[in-house]
């Protein structure tokens, strides 16, 4: 109960810190880093699966709040446009997958979930069920998210200015 308890102590302190210095996904990556450091120095780190089943409840019903009869309705007007985003997403993040398996030697599970579209909590918590080695799907995701909130706004703000000369 003790490893338990220092377990999750380390990734609150972890947690905080990640939101305090603002670090995208702070609380999941300052808890992550934090626990991972204490894991690798002490070798006592230890959270029993069963809290692993109650954050994907919490992490799904996080998401299903999202939702409202607003959104409902509203969906109408995407059926089009979430089509071609799906399917598009889906063969690029499955391609990219086979490439970067091929490529790297990364086994290909761990690959397809590192490029999978979805956020940094999800696939790591999902990534886990099916088997791939998380902590590489959790770094790959991790610089994609750095990036995308690095790059990107840079990006369409270009593409922005672009489009209004």
């Amino acid at each position: 109960m003790d490893k338990i308890i220092y377990t999750l102590a380390v990734a609150g302190m972890g947690g905080f810190v990640g939101i305090k210095l603002k670090i995208p996904a702070g609380a999941f990556v300052g808890a992550m880093i934090a626990v991972a450091i204490f894991n690798i120095y002490t070798e006592v780190g230890h959270i029993p699966s069963s809290f692993k089943i109650i954050a994907q409840i919490v992490v799904g019903g996080m998401i299903g709040l999202n939702f409202t009869m607003e959104t409902v309705r509203g969906l109408k007007d995407l059926i089009l446009p979430a089509f071609i985003l799906v399917v598009g997403l889906t063969v690029f993040s499955i391609a990219l997958g086979f490439i970067i398996s091929k490529i790297s030697g990364i086994d290909l599970i761990t690959s397809l979930f590192s490029c999978s579209p979805g956020g940094l909590t999800d696939m790591a918590l999902i990534s886990e069920a099916y088997g791939a080695q998380t902590p590489k799907v959790v770094l790959l995701h991790l610089m994609r998210l750095i990036t995308v909130i690095t790059v990107l706004p840079f990006v369409i703000k270009m593409f922005a200015q672009y489009v209004k000369s």
